[in-house]
């Protein structure tokens, strides 16, 4: 079955990620396309650098070739963000990457991308769901070898990334190491570090390894300390390493301390709005951090808050023309940038803030913290399931068992949200795995880890 939650199907690799799913959905989307009298436009297609990507890619384009559907195909692995930006500046219809994003090396999966670039939003993917479910079992048409056009993603992107960077970047000094770990974040984040001629840039596993070195593609907490234990001794200004389709950022500063992805997005929304003098509202997903709030706060602007999934963020920052908009996994974008998140541009943003506030990174995220008047302790922990829509039910009829007292609960789609005197909780289903994410946040460290392990407990009493 064919199923797109937040970041599009995923599924593991021989199980349900296969050749007749992929086709499958290429067949579905064709007809989509027809129906809305899209057909006669281009579509997108990309791949990162995950076992049968470049192939699924190509089966994919065949049959969309077959239903008589136009074909850009990248020439080589590329960043997520790359192909919403081939869509966008290009005027496709719509694009198609394969990736599993940051899951572990044996998935991988589908991302739809609509008009102007954007996430393809749920009135969509079911669209697509419900043709696959129709023409599952039928005879499909056999799958077009001629020809569709191979072309470089990578050019333009960049070109249109350094547009939004100061020439205060040219010849920088700062001392940066950057982990790909094996993904598609390598080149073009290289590329950029050459064109800017930085003087001290370190690459670390910078070429293809499908499996990952074995480990988790994604710029976690655990992963960003392990790259500061491995190789930091004290030499880089600060570290940094991004997922397996570029999409999610993770920092280290100068004193080994993980920079989290809500510490990443506050301080850049604080540094376009003081430094460079932009202004504008910001949003987030339900999961992120009080820190933009109290800064949009202080600078007057209002911060809105959407369900989990980019394509809510990137469409509210469309309704409201929001200057910055992000989530705690790691992604952000920015107003006139594309509809969608990209470490890639984030990366050089966040180092872009470095030079021109000049100022090490710690030094950076206590002054955000101190402007904003910020002093709340925030985590998240994971609880793995048997089955999410058994955990949907079950919330939907439970109360959390937690002490500290309620003031207002609220639904955002999957989401559970709990709004406490001083700070919030949260139980998120993912979209994506069998896993139920826990969040609190609140004025003591020793406060918001009750909670995680009481909202922990009355989960695995259930799971």
């Amino acid at each position: 079955m064919i199923d797109f939650g937040t970041g599009g199907f995923r599924g593991v690799i021989g199980d349900t990620f296969t050749r007749h799913n992929v086709e499958l959905t290429a067949s579905a989307l064709a007809l989509v396309l027809r129906e809305e009298n899209k057909a006669d436009l281009s579509v997108a297609v990309g791949y990162d650098r995950r076992f049968m990507s470049e192939t699924a890619a190509v089966w994919f384009a065949e049959r969309l070739r077959a239903a008589g559907i136009n074909v850009l195909l990248s020439d080589r692995a590329t960043p997520t963000p790359a192909v919403m930006y081939t869509v966008w500046s290009r005027g496709l219809y719509g694009g198609v990457m394969f990736t599993a994003s940051h899951n572990p090396y044996y998935f991988n999966g589908i991302k739809l991308f609509t008009d102007g670039g954007v996430d393809a939003d749920v009135a969509f993917t079911a669209k697509v769901e419900e043709k696959a479910r129709l023409i599952e079992g039928s005879s499909a048409p056999e799958a077009a070898r001629g020809e569709f056009v191979r072309e470089d993603f990578l050019e333009g992107y960049l070109a249109f990334v350094g547009s939004f960077l100061s020439d205060r970047l040219q010849d920088s000094g700062v001392k940066i190491f950057y982990d790909a770990l094996y993904g598609v974040g390598a080149e073009s984040i290289n590329a950029l570090a050459q064109r800017y001629r930085f003087r001290n840039f370190t690459l670390a596993h910078g070429t293809r390894d499908a499996f990952f070195g074995f480990s988790l593609p994604n710029p976690t907490e655990s992963v960003m300390r392990g790259i500061y234990e491995k190789n930091a001794g004290g030499a880089y200004d600060f570290m940094m390493a991004t997922d397996s389709d570029a999409d999610r950022l993770g920092i280290v500063d100068e004193k080994g301390n993980v920079v989290g992805s809500n510490d990443i997005l506050g301080a850049l929304y604080y540094y376009l709005h003081k430094y460079r003098g932009m202004r504008g509202a910001a949003v987030k997903n339900c999961a992120t951090s009080l820190l933009l709030d109290k800064l949009a706060e202080k600078f007057g602007e209002k911060c809105y808050e959407v369900d989990v999934g980019f394509k809510n963020i990137s469409r509210k920052m469309l309704e409201t023309d929001a200057l910055i908009g992000g989530e705690s996994s790691g992604g952000l974008t920015v107003r006139g940038y594309i509809h969608g998140k990209d470490s890639v541009f984030s990366s050089m943003l966040f180092t872009e803030m470095a030079v021109v506030m000049g100022k090490p990174v710690s030094e950076i995220v206590r002054e955000v913290h101190e402007f904003a008047g910020y002093s709340l302790f925030a985590e998240e922990r994971t609880v793995e399931v048997r089955s999410l829509a058994d955990v949907k039910e079950f919330l939907g009829k439970s109360d959390p068992a937690i002490t500290e007292p309620v003031r207002r609960a609220a639904a955002f789609g999957r989401n559970y949200k709990y709004e406490l005197e001083n700070g919030w909780a949260l139980l998120r289903m993912s979209g994506t795995e069998p896993v139920l994410r826990i969040f609190a946040e609140t004025e003591s460290e020793s406060k918001t880890r009750r909670i995680l392990n009481e909202l922990e407990g009355f989960l695995k009493k259930f799971a």
